[in-house]
């Protein structure tokens, strides 16, 4: 549309054609051969014409890099007011520039007036086509120029608004220059649409591992990158994990997941790219196969996790390129979920210290409570029984009293190492409070697995030499074991019936495995 519009005011300027083009079949109907005017009031209309034409260019660009980059609002309606005036200085003009046309041919008209009275019949036929072809020039300038452009103007005011309802998509009516702009526009509001909608949902997810499947997701779907792997780094341990994998045949090398830094990307904070730069990153292991491009999370100055696209070897010169741009397009979707990755993660390690205890490093009381519903809601779909022991170290503050705090701190330590040696990965060791602990045995089998796991625990503890300042202590557990449900509907009352087994163990002399039984509590409710 400018290039036309700049075509056209050129001829003005300086003579030369004009093309009547069909918008539709994309034909030339037919060519206007203008003359440079001897008018200086329409030379100076003209040449205001084409200083105004560059302006709107200039304009309608700084509005197009704003919204794509998402500037201010305030900074958007000041770039859409400019380019607005524009367009009404550009339509002033050409209407000043018709209405003195029409004055000139009239002026002219007055002149040949007398002529025409004594032409002939032909001279008058001869001068009714002048007439017809001047307003039709002068109707051209209003349809080909203003017309399209206030309708192009109107779309993006709209867009400029936010009003996505009413205008996300353009009418092309023609493969023109304003046909062209139409479906850049089109384009344009469809990928900023589609990243803020995009941001939108990630932020409701409840996890990171949600938000990571989205990107994954969408980048998948949307740009057909199939072959996608998404790493997040550990930042206390510096190691890698797979946080989503198209295949895990073809994960990334097994030395970034001890070693984060062996990961070039995430070493340097810059994209690498195999296609660009051959044998750049020398621990990757599937160069026979595939060339690969990983991207890393930028959040707060430090990479917190890494996206590895891979595309097979051997492909076009016009395949990689392709892929180039997918990954392009793709990359803004990634900028735009790291802060919120980031985010989520930093809730998520807040929430987890607020659930542990710090020094023995297993969950404290509180966790229980928040967990236990969740606890007893699955225990019950999945018709099993979870074993609970209430540990208490026996004479513990003999430890605190002879020997000082810090060693009862070591005698915890390694009695807490010791509870999560004796039981498997999927059972919880909980610090209860002081020197009493509870363990959770999750989906045993019988009564007497729960009962065998007491007296590992008590057995172990009994010869576990605990290393001090002042030399080696030995110390006990006592140990109540009750069940759930077996022993009650309620968890909480069978934490209380544990309770009230490891108080029989301690009066019955320490250092011992009770189970509870009924006998032991006669009250009617807990």
């Amino acid at each position: 549309m400018c290039l036309r519009l700049k075509t056209l005011t050129n001829s003005l300027q300086h003579g030369g054609p004009v093309l009547d083009v069909a918008k539709v079949a994309n034909k030339t109907l037919d060519v206007f051969t203008l003359q440079k005017s001897d008018n200086l009031q329409m030379n100076t209309l003209i040449a205001s014409l084409s200083q105004e034409s560059e302006l709107l260019d200039q304009k309608f660009h700084s509005l197009t890099e704003c919204l794509i980059n998402q500037c201010a609002p305030e900074q958007k309606e000041i770039l859409t007011t400019d380019l607005t005036s524009s367009l009404d200085n550009l339509y002033s003009l050409v209407i000043n520039m018709a209405v003195t046309s029409n004055t000139q041919h009239t002026d002219q008209f007055s002149e040949l007036e007398d002529i025409i009275a004594n032409a002939t019949s032909r001279s008058l036929f001869i001068g009714s086509g002048i007439a017809a072809i001047l307003t039709i020039a002068t109707l051209l300038y209003i349809f080909l120029i203003a017309t399209p452009l206030r309708d192009i103007l109107n779309k993006i005011s709209c867009i400029a608004k936010g009003d996505s309802e009413r205008c996300q998509k353009i009418t092309v009516k023609s493969n023109d220059e304003v046909g062209q702009l139409a479906h850049q526009l089109n384009i344009m509001v469809d990928n900023t649409f589609s990243l803020n909608n995009f941001k939108a949902i990630i932020e409701e997810e409840e996890s990171t591992t949600e938000v990571i499947q989205r990107l994954a997701h969408l980048l998948r779907d949307r740009y057909h990158l199939e072959n996608l792997y998404i790493y997040e780094i550990t930042g206390t341990k510096n190691n890698m994990s797979v946080g989503y994998a198209s295949n895990f045949e073809n994960v990334c090398s097994a030395e970034i997941f001890d070693d984060a830094n062996f990961c070039r990307a995430k070493r340097t904070g810059h994209a690498i790219s195999s296609l660009e730069f051959p044998d750049i990153c020398k621990h990757f292991p599937h160069k026979d196969i595939f060339e690969h491009h990983c991207i890393p999370m930028m959040a707060n100055g430090k990479v917190v996790g890494v996206v590895q696209l891979l595309h097979k070897t051997g492909s076009t010169i016009t395949e990689q390129e392709e892929f180039d741009h997918l990954v392009t397009r793709g990359s803004r979707y990634i900028r735009e979920s790291t802060p919120v990755i980031e985010a989520k993660r930093f809730s998520s390690a807040l929430q987890e210290t607020a659930l542990r205890d710090p020094m023995t490093d297993l969950y404290n009381r509180r966790f229980l409570e928040t967990y236990s519903n969740t606890l007893v809601a699955s225990t019950l779909r999945r018709a099993s029984r979870v074993g609970i022991l209430m540990c208490d170290m026996d004479y513990f503050k003999e430890v605190n009293d002879n020997y000082g705090h810090e060693t009862g701190d070591v005698v915890l330590i390694k009695t807490a190492e010791v509870l999560k040696n004796c039981v498997r990965a999927s059972d919880i060791v909980i610090r209860y409070g002081g020197e009493e602990f509870v363990v959770l045995l999750i989906d045993v089998k019988t009564s007497q697995d729960i009962l065998d796991v007491a007296e590992k625990i008590r057995s172990t503890m009994e010869l576990a030499i605990i290393n001090v300042p002042d030399g080696t202590l030995q110390k006990t557990l006592s140990i109540g074991v009750s069940e759930f449900p077996g022993d009650t509907e309620g968890f909480w009352e069978a934490i209380k019936f544990a309770d009230v087994a490891l108080y029989r163990a301690k009066n019955e002399g320490r250092n011992r495995v009770v189970r509870f039984n009924p006998e032991m509590w006669e009250q009617e409710k807990y």
